[in-house]
């Protein structure tokens, strides 16, 4: 199978599984609520949106329909780009002019002057499974329906036949991420579980945390809206860390947000720095064991919370005490890298699995055992890979999701096995390493699943790609997020907002008199009495309390020897969430940055941050601007 066709098999898929119809080659964009690829946007959009566009000048583009198959139906639909789309949405919960109503499935509900009021998607399977039934004829495969109609269609729901029983469990296959913005991954976290799902994989595991560095080192991945993507296909998420002797504590906090976030359970990853211990393996594991009564305690999941490790296929020619981590884990994951070890392990994957198991056994794992194998190479063939499969059982995993140094060809290997086998064979010393459990299930609820508090939704800009002083314009960058935000400026009317603030203020104002003076300039000039509240001598406490509640900030902090000035959006407690005009900084003070990625909606941890904007110590000296 070509790469395009997994695509596609994976947009059929979702479809079917009932989430919103999109136009081939996009996908349904939750923060947007509409169909979208990195560049367009697709409609139907708001009565309300249209308008904007037209007012904004947009004219013929504003209304123009485009011919796209949707599950082989040709849809004539709008397409804006992305970017427009974004401003014209609105900040709400739902698209501008729409509200989120129960009353009709929780979907966004629009109410129309003198015709038919609508209902926005996505919508689910069972909907346009019924809007089939009841004729609703090519509107079934576009993401507005007349809310009547969508009522009829919740009748015609209530009223049919119970479905058939869920399929039985064959088994819970799955894969290891290493992190999803990694250079040449080139997938989203829809697009990547969209894919998996299409091939039938049952479980991903997503790297949290390194060592004590957890959430902010690794985009998306504290977010229960990752979580729910992987979720909502029936793919198990489970958190991973790689893990080191020290700072137990703070390591145990990836697994207490693992569980905070709506992952299923957690793995540590214990190697060669744990070789030959014995205190530092219980220390890592009773911190991990506190962290998990702790989640509990606080209500993040209930039932089960499993944990697991991976560490060497051969533990014994390590000096890994495998004996002591039984005491504490519910399965082992033995990294039983065949392609790394070399073609006779590969041509005989069930008898090392066996030595492999009866080793553990050996040492004194009572646990079940989950094989994982290396594709990364792209040594190992798809039928040494089968037999790998059969012999090591249900729960095998496979290191690791293409990207980086991982060949793109790894994904035609992965696409030619049977990922809904269900014949294994016998192997020595396997007892309870077949056995089966569904974390998706009743055994693993979430009992209240908390995402970081939305980020209050500004656009973007990266200075790097900024016409004047692209390395020295932090502060005019941030301020343009502020007045697209406000309204004062746009990117529609003016071009890219940053380099129209540097010619129409006269430089890159890096001072906090000089920033202020070109917020209220602009203000007055909106004809707005919003004035920035700007001072040198701002507190932590400032910061976090105009945050919260919701207002924007700006704040100068030595990020970088010379200074950096961003956006701060939103406080959790433990996180800032900023909009970092220069990319992602590596959490040093005087530090530096991978400005080859964005910066928006950029998560912080609080310490790091908190002692890179402040310079006596006592936490009121802070340059800082508050908005509302």
């Amino acid at each position: 199978m070509t790469l395009r066709n997994v695509f596609l098999v994976a947009a059929l898929l979702f479809c079917a599984k009932g989430h919103a119809l999109c136009p081939e080659g996009s996908t349904f964009d939750s923060s947007l609520d509409f169909c979208a690829t990195e560049t367009d946007a697709f409609g139907p959009f708001t009565n309300a949106m249209v308008d904007k566009c037209v007012a904004y000048g947009g004219g013929s583009a504003c209304t123009n329909t485009y011919t796209y198959p949707v599950q082989g139906t040709n849809i004539e639909v709008l397409r804006w780009s992305r970017s427009f789309t974004t401003n014209l949405r609105g900040t709400g919960n739902c698209p501008d002019d729409t509200v989120r109503s129960p009353t009709y499935g929780g979907h966004c509900f629009e109410q129309v002057s003198g015709a038919e009021n609508n209902v926005y998607g996505n919508f689910k399977g069972e909907e346009v499974e019924a809007c089939d039934r009841l004729g609703g004829g090519t509107a079934c495969y576009t993401n507005r329906w007349s809310a009547n109609f969508y009522l009829a269609v919740k009748d015609e729901i209530a009223n049919a036949p119970d479905p058939d029983p869920a399929p039985q469990l064959v088994n819970k296959f799955g894969v290891w991420l290493w992190y999803i913005d990694e250079a040449g991954l080139g997938r989203t976290h829809t697009q990547l579980a969209d894919e998996l799902a299409a091939m039938g994989v049952k479980r991903i595991f997503i790297k949290i945390a390194d060592g004590s560095q957890n959430c902010g080192l690794f985009a998306d991945a504290c977010s229960t809206t990752t979580t729910d993507i992987y979720r909502s296909r029936g793919i198990e998420p489970w958190a991973w860390s790689y893990n080191y002797p020290g700072n137990e504590s703070a390591q145990a906090d990836a697994l207490y947000y693992a569980a905070k976030y709506g992952y299923v359970g957690f793995v540590l990853d214990v190697e060669v720095e744990f070789n030959n211990t014995t205190t530092e393996l219980h220390s890592i594991y009773q911190a991990m064991l506190s962290a998990r009564d702790d989640a509990e305690r606080d209500g993040h999941f209930s039932g089960s919370f499993p944990i697991g490790t991976t560490t060497w296929g051969n533990p014994m020619d390590q000096g890994m005490n495998v004996g002591i981590i039984d005491q504490y884990v519910d399965f082992h994951m033995p990294q039983t890298y065949v392609e790394v070890w070399g073609q006779p392990y590969m041509q005989a994957a069930k008898q090392w699995i066996a030595a492999g198991n009866c080793e553990y056994r050996e040492m004194g794992a009572q646990k079940p055992i989950w094989h994982i194998v290396s594709t990364e190479y792209d040594d190992i063939t798809p039928a040494q890979l089968t037999d790998f499969l059969e012999a090591a059982g249900p729960n095998t995993s496979i290191w690791r999701v293409p990207g980086g140094s991982v060949p793109q060809v790894v994904w035609d290997d992965w696409a030619a096995l049977d990922w809904n086998m269900s014949e294994f064979d016998a192997t020595d010393c396997n007892t309870g390493n077949n056995d089966l459990n569904d974390y998706l299930g009743d055994a693993n609820v979430v009992a209240d699943p908390v995402d970081p508090p939305a980020p209050v939704a500004i656009p973007y800009w990266q200075q790097t790609e900024n016409y004047y002083d692209p390395y020295g314009t932090c502060s005019i960058t941030s301020l343009a997020m502020v007045t697209d935000y406000f309204g004062f400026t746009s990117p529609a009317a003016n071009g890219r907002t940053p380099d129209y603030l540097y010619e129409e203020l006269g430089g890159v104002l890096q001072t906090v008199p000089d920033l202020e003076w070109g917020f209220n300039q602009m203000a007055i000039r909106a004809g707005s009495n919003k004035r920035a509240d700007s001072k040198t001598n701002g507190t932590i406490q400032e910061l976090r309390d105009a945050v919260t509640s919701g207002k924007l900030a700006i704040v100068h902090g030595w990020f970088t020897n010379p200074g950096h000035i961003m956006v701060v959006t939103d406080f959790d407690g433990d996180y800032y969430t900023v909009n970092d005009p220069f990319g992602q900084w590596n959490l040093q003070k005087w530090g530096s940055y991978n400005s080859n990625v964005s910066g928006e909606g950029v998560r912080y941890p609080k310490d790091a941050f908190e002692y890179a904007i402040n310079d006596n110590g006592t936490g009121d000296d802070l340059w800082l601007h508050i908005y509302e």
